[in-house]
């Protein structure tokens, strides 16, 4: 299976189709283009082939791993708001008395959190 990544610089518009390869464990690039004129890798400086391969590596990870730069995909976290007046039985910091916990008592709660305690 191959994937087209495309993205501009300046004014040019790159595509890059590329697959990943179980036999040597990295991104093999099939074909470029560059405003639709065919382009090679080999024409390519060693930065930019650097450039090009971390490129199509973010974009392979986000594929497999359901992430994207695209912020249409953002999680909109405005709708997990909590309303401090209401309880809450949401793990966290427990402040009583109405008062902020000291540095002291907010890391003691944050350790006991990430140990499980």
């Amino acid at each position: 299976m191959t994937y087209l990544h495309e993205y501009k610089i300046l004014d040019d518009l790159i595509q890059v189709e590329y697959t990943f390869s179980t036999v040597t464990d990295g991104i093999k690039v099939v074909d470029m283009w560059v405003d639709g004129k065919d382009h090679s890798v080999n024409w390519m400086s060693h930065e930019g082939r650097a450039k090009l391969m971390a490129r199509l590596e973010d974009d392979f990870t986000n594929r497999m791993c359901g992430t994207t730069d695209d912020e249409s995909y953002i999680y909109d976290h405005s709708i997990d708001t909590v309303d401090p007046d209401e309880p809450t039985d949401l793990p966290g910091i427990t402040v009583t008395d109405s008062s902020e916990p000291t540095e002291t008592e907010w890391l003691e709660q944050k350790a006991e959190l990430a140990v499980g305690i």
